[in-house]
């Protein structure tokens, strides 16, 4: 009997200490979920640490910019795409400086169709939704592109890109485009920042083409920086599709 009596106890004693112990462990993805938060521009996990997102900061052109170096290509790759194609996207042309719906959904349906002319891949749906509800850097699998303010005087546009490191494939975009800037047609008004000519840029983005900042290609699409007045930026140059094209075909 005494015997049984110990092995009881101890048995007990085990019982409780496991439930204790327990009761004090945080899972391990929790525990690094919490701890993950990573600043604003920076990639970042989401809750189901399946996504990986990466900001795309378009800035003005800064007075003096370096010679940088040299390349034989002039595009860079984000090495991600879209499996699923073509794209559908919303823009809310909701803004504080009277452009209209027309000129908005226009610009950007211009632009789309500009990288869509030099591949043989459909890559942006003919067909687009307005939501004067849809809005930049919500992660919902709905493609956003909306107008409203970004706290940078310097930042023209941003397009954030969610995407899968296994199977590197994008699956979601948003883009906002800085009120701190006057929007509009620059060969109109040459004071404004032109919208078709950001908006080819940033579409490059979207569908898988990083920034290049070389000096010796400040003469392509995705080229980093713009500013007022420029519209260069609405056509392709040849590295702009070379880029395209190594990523969707021909």
């Amino acid at each position: 009997m005494k015997i049984r009596y110990v092995l009881l106890s101890l048995v007990l004693i085990i019982l409780v200490t496991s439930i204790a112990t327990a009761s004090m462990i945080i899972p391990a993805n929790d525990n690094a979920k919490e701890n993950s938060n990573a600043p604003e521009n920076s990639p970042v996990i989401d809750e189901n640490w399946d996504l990986e997102r990466v900001d795309f900061i378009h800035y003005v052109k800064p007075p003096n910019v370096g010679k940088g170096g040299k390349t034989n290509t002039c595009y860079k790759l984000m090495g991600v795409k879209w499996n699923s194609l073509p794209v559908s996207y919303i823009i809310n042309p909701s803004n504080t400086q009277g452009l209209s719906e027309n000129f908005i959904t226009s610009a950007v349906s211009t632009s789309t169709e500009t990288w869509d002319a030099s591949t043989s891949s459909e890559l942006f749906n003919n067909i687009y939704a307005i939501n004067y509800s849809a809005t930049y850097g919500i992660q919902d699998f709905k493609n956003s592109i909306d107008f409203n303010d970004y706290p940078d005087n310097n930042v023209i546009a941003v397009t954030s890109v969610w995407y899968t490191r296994v199977g590197k494939q994008i699956v979601e975009f948003d883009q906002r485009y800085n009120t701190r800037f006057s929007w509009g047609d620059a060969t109109v008004d040459p004071s404004k920042m032109d919208l078709q000519n950001i908006a080819v840029h940033e579409l490059g983005h979207a569908v898988g083409l990083d920034d290049i900042y070389t000096t010796t290609c400040s003469s392509v699409t995705m080229y980093g920086y713009s500013t007022e007045g420029e519209t260069s930026k609405r056509t392709l140059e040849q590295p702009d599709i070379a880029g395209l094209q190594a990523i969707y075909g021909i």
